[in-house]
């Protein structure tokens, strides 16, 4: 975005003869900006970009499109070159030459933009000297980023798969509240829940997706006419800006770029300058007005604005510092230093700051006995439904107590949340062996052989998930496997299942 507002700023400066000074502090910025874009290695930036500097290409008038191509050449080539020395060093250059080459290449970039400059504004042959140079510059810059890229391209395929995976997976889950959404933050605590393979994405890389999986389709709508209204502002007003909104649109779509409210604030920011470009001489000229003469009637939605951003940033504050107090008392509560009584307190001044994090209810809830626990996690499950973590703590609760068809459910539901991931199916499976046995242990006989057999039921589902993963093409980003002790736990919940025992005398279930 800043490479491209640098390049049309250097494009102006560039179209009318101008002193060395004003063209210097435009294009001083350009080469490094372009050359962390390179250095980025972000297929959808590179792709964003290339499509922003077409529009920004189209949207010039035909005399100032030359000075555009100009004003790229000489910084694209230098930064290509900057990024192959870099990229062979694998970005850790022996501090001295590596300083020397960023500098060798600012200041060929530099010169080399004055020197075009220079052949533009003068004769024919130089402005055809010019042109040769420009696409001279093009193919280097080409040739070197391709070949440098190479590799960087090729590994995108399987990326783009899984990309692609992920995105059906969110479609589906859309497709269930596609008004109104599901809230915010659907898929960071859903995407394990519904995911038809194990890979790894608390973001779903799709910011369309993204706003359409939290608000729907009304939500959709509601920010396709922001950015509309946006839009027509810029082209009304600063068109030059459009290129470096386009990357932010662009972009967006293609990754998880809306997930980070400093690109919002950068959004707003640039629609703000657009809007305040044609009203800076009226604001001037109404500055030279006395007081007295000044319009009364623009007072009061100044005032209810005002009002309105001290609500909004106290209650953000507020929130911020609730959660920064939570943080804290965690921290403090987990460090090695502190003791029971003195974790007990903490943990539960956290639990107080944020009763929402499922990590410092579970925490709390091992400090307390078991009924007191139980009460803690089900009230921090009002918080947080579908927090696996909650649902297997209340598990591991109810086995403890021989409680084996209630640790059952609760385990069935946070599998049901998180299927793919090893350690919570080998946990169930401990957990449900224990439960059976404790139950037999009081006397409970058959129900014990209920619960083992209940925790047969979630060892075949768990060991034919693994063998499909392992059969599949799929990546298994999470590293999924039927690993040793949940092979164990499996045949021991098969022998109290169906296996041979002695008679033993069976109480009633209470």
């Amino acid at each position: 975005m800043y490479a491209l507002e640098r390049l049309a700023a250097a494009a102006r400066a560039m179209a009318r003869p101008a002193v060395a000074g004003r063209l210097i502090a435009a294009a001083l910025p350009l080469m490094p900006a372009q050359a962390a874009l390179l250095l980025s290695e972000s297929r959808g930036a590179w792709l964003a970009t290339g499509c922003a500097a077409v529009a920004a290409f189209a949207l010039q008038r035909r005399g100032a499109r030359l000075p555009l191509l100009l004003a790229t050449a000489a910084p694209l080539a230098c930064a290509a070159w900057l990024y192959r020395q870099l990229a062979a060093a694998q970005l850790a250059p022996a501090p001295v030459p590596g300083l020397l080459a960023l500098a060798g290449a600012w200041a060929a970039a530099l010169l080399g933009t004055l020197l075009l400059c220079r052949l533009w504004h003068s004769g024919a042959r130089a402005r055809a000297a010019a042109h040769a140079a420009t696409v001279l510059a093009g193919i280097t810059a080409a040739t070197v980023a391709v070949g440098s890229t190479a590799d960087r391209m090729a590994a995108g395929v399987g990326t783009g798969l899984s990309r692609l995976q992920m995105w059906r997976d969110a479609l589906k889950l859309w497709s269930e509240a596609a008004w109104l959404g599901h809230g915010g933050e659907t898929w960071r605590s859903m995407f394990r829940a519904i995911q038809s393979s194990p890979y790894v994405g608390g973001e779903v890389h799709n910011g369309i997706l993204d706003q359409a999986l939290d608000t729907g389709l009304i939500g959709l709508m509601l920010i396709a006419g922001w950015f509309f209204f946006t839009l027509r502002t810029m082209w009304r007003h600063a068109p030059q800006l459009l290129p470096s909104v386009i990357v932010f649109v662009l972009h967006g779509a293609m990754d998880f770029d809306w997930s980070f409210a400093f690109l919002w604030m950068m959004f707003i920011w640039l629609a703000g300058w657009a809007l305040s470009t044609p009203t800076l001489q009226h604001g001037t000229a109404d500055l030279k007005r006395p007081c007295f003469f000044r319009p009364l009637n623009s007072w009061p939605p100044r005032i209810f604005t005002g009002l309105f951003i001290m609500l909004w940033l106290g209650g953000t504050a507020w929130l911020a510092g609730q959660h920064l107090a939570a943080e804290h008392q965690y921290r403090l509560a987990m460090s090695k230093v502190t003791g029971g009584d003195e974790r007990k307190v903490l943990l539960t001044a956290a639990y107080k700051f944020n009763p929402n994090r499922p990590d410092i209810a579970i925490s709390l809830s091992r400090t307390f006995p078991a009924e007191k626990a139980e009460s803690i996690l089900v009230q921090s499950l009002s918080f947080s439904p579908v927090s696996p973590q909650l649902y297997g703590e209340l598990g591991r609760l109810a086995a403890q107590s021989g409680r084996g068809e209630l640790a059952g459910n609760y385990f069935e539901q946070a599998l049901a949340l998180n299927r793919f991931d090893t350690s919570s199916q080998s946990q169930a499976l401990y957990w449900m062996e224990q439960a059976s046995r404790r139950e037999r242990a009081a006397g409970y006989t058959a129900r014990g052989r209920q619960t083992a057999s209940a925790g047969v039921r979630i060892y075949k589902r768990y060991r034919k998930l693994a063998e499909e993963v392992a059969a599949g093409q799929e990546r298994n980003d999470r590293r999924f496997e039927l690993g040793e002790d949940a092979l164990r736990y499996g045949n021991n919940l098969l022998l109290l299942a169906f296996g041979p025992f002695a008679p033993e005398v069976t109480r009633k279930s209470p």
